[in-house]
């Protein structure tokens, strides 16, 4: 985990090392140019030793900026990784003895500031964004006057932008700008920074007194907090996630799309994520369910209509109804649903069959539900 950062001065310090993979982006934005990861592949950030400089450099690549001529003019955080997630990682590898720090790990957007036209713009890992925009209007005199003393002298602040309408998972009361680090453009060195910048600086909490195992344990148990991110002297970093955070945040990812609630509530899952949302998502879920309820229950009681009149109209032969029933159904797809249920099966189970099988692809998943909601 520990190597010496890697100084950078130009943008041609950095292509050589991502060239041929797919998996950085380098953004002309006009005034500037970023490089950024979009995706990390099982090998993206390896590194074969501490001298390995181009693994050095691609985990530099966390939206890195550089202006018109090629300079780097924004550093914000190397990539770092969770506690047991690499081998470098695993808590048997770190010495916790080494000086360091815990820190909180908030829950809100990145942002650092991106001198441009001789002032800053505030931005995110892919620069000035809506996100960035919304943290700029936290600015005051004291914070933009700390900001150019910080650029004046090669240097990137780095905040956590929370706000109540820019909520991850847990819900933050006020807007605020969060100073979490100061890092040297150059060569990469995380800069010490006392409590008294006209900013809030990142809760601390001391530092580990037992065991790095025995501290995960207890740290992954907390409610209501991200984690933590343990810092060492020399500016390398670990994260300690708390459990809950993970499943709420899981729990989340799973709701952002309505198939996905479809999923959930024909894999009876809907009663384990309920008690993990809060109010807002909460009232998404059950708008959904509302929605999927009604839609549910308008298929079936098409088909057992449709059953009834084949039942009436044909005597239920099945060879009848192929021929005389079938080619006049409005929605074709009704068609296998009414054979099944002459042969004596239920028809609420084979639809919902029917959604299990479609909820897993975007296409199907709106034809499905086109075909459940047309009366």
């Amino acid at each position: 985990m520990n190597y010496k950062f890697p100084e950078i001065r130009t943008i041609q310090d950095v292509l050589p090392h991502i060239e041929g993979r797919d998996e950085f982006i380098v953004a002309d934005k006009g005034d500037y140019t970023v490089v950024n990861y979009a995706v990390s592949m099982t090998d993206t950030f390896d590194m074969t030793g501490p001298d390995d400089l181009g693994g050095a450099i691609r985990r530099e690549c966390r939206g890195l900026i550089f202006d018109k001529e090629g300079n780097l003019i924004s550093r914000p955080f190397h990539k770092f990784f969770n506690v047991n997630e690499r081998p470098e990682t695993q808590s048997s590898e770190i010495d916790i003895s080494a000086p360091h720090t815990i820190m909180e790990k908030m829950d809100g957007s990145m942002i650092r500031p991106v001198p441009l036209n001789g002032s800053f713009r505030l931005g995110t890992k892919m620069g000035v964004t809506d996100i960035a925009e919304d943290a700029e209007k936290l600015l005051n005199e004291e914070r933009i006057q700390f900001i150019e003393i910080m650029i004046a002298d090669n240097k990137t602040p780095i905040f956590e932008y929370v706000a109540p309408d820019n909520q991850i998972v847990l819900p933050y009361e006020t807007a605020d700008l969060v100073l979490l680090a100061i890092r040297d453009n150059l060569n990469g060195e995380y800069i010490p920074f006392n409590r008294h910048v006209p900013l809030n600086v990142v809760p601390v909490y001391g530092s580990v007194n037992e065991s790095l195992s025995d501290y995960i344990v207890k740290a992954r148990e907390r409610e209501n907090r991200e984690g933590d991110i343990i810092r060492f002297a020399d500016g390398h970093m670990i994260k300690i996630k708390n459990d809950w955070y993970v499943r709420i945040h899981k729990t989340k990812d799973l709701i952002r799309s309505d198939r996905n609630i479809a999923d959930i509530i024909v894999n009876e899952q809907l009663d384990d994520v309920l008690p993990l949302l809060d109010a807002a998502d909460l009232e998404t879920v059950r708008a959904y369910e509302r929605r999927f309820d009604a839609a549910l229950n308008n298929v079936l009681g098409r088909l057992e209509g449709l059953v009834t009149l084949a039942r009436v109209l044909h005597g239920g032969v099945k060879k009848d109804v192929a021929i005389n029933f079938v080619p006049n159904l409005l929605n074709k797809e009704d068609a296998p649903f009414i054979f099944s249920a002459l042969d004596g099966k239920e028809l609420r189970p084979l639809v919902i069959n029917k959604i299990r099988s479609a909820v897993g692809n975007g296409p199907r998943y709106e034809s499905l539900m086109s075909w459940m909601e047309n009366s």
